[in-house]
């Protein structure tokens, strides 16, 4: 039964959990921690970690958050950046969401906007591949025509 003592929480990602802001606790200031943060007290001011950043239900941001996943379940206010943002169904953002990846939850609040950034960079590449890039400028008044036909034929066979 003899082994290694490891001192650090496993986080439900396989991640150590380096640092916990706890139920009650006010931190304001500037944080950058390696591996994973969890926060289910409140939180003011820039927040940047490597690994992932969970805002518990209990938990309250009012800052600039960055990591690779980023769990939302509480409240926050800011700009959140990392790969993937997850807002759980208790959570209560407004801001705006850089990511590649954005998943909602049934009764979550999301009030900003969302650049989905590596869409971003594939749209600016793509442009550069022939054939993959539809220009539209002008081509709406082409084709304002026949989408109105096609949903008036639409109606019409609905009835």
């Amino acid at each position: 039964m003899l082994g290694k003592k490891d001192n650090g929480n496993v986080a439900g990602n396989g991640q150590t959990l380096n640092t916990i802001i706890g139920r009650g606790t006010v931190f304001e200031g500037v944080m950058k921690v390696d591996n994973s943060v969890r926060i289910d007290g409140t939180f003011k001011g820039e927040l940047t970690c490597s690994g992932a950043l969970t805002i518990s239900q209990s938990g309250e941001a009012y800052a600039h958050l960055e990591g690779r996943d980023i769990y939302i379940n509480g409240i926050v206010r800011g700009t959140v950046r990392a790969e993937k943002v997850r807002l759980d169904s208790q959570a209560r953002f407004i801001g705006d969401v850089y990511a590649t990846a954005l998943s909602v939850s049934e009764g979550a609040i999301f009030h900003g906007s969302c650049s989905m950034e590596s869409v971003a960079s594939e749209i600016e590449d793509s442009s550069k591949r022939d054939g993959s890039v539809i220009p539209m400028d002008g081509k709406l008044k082409e084709i304002a025509p026949v989408l109105e036909s096609t949903s008036e034929e639409a109606r019409a066979a609905s009835s």
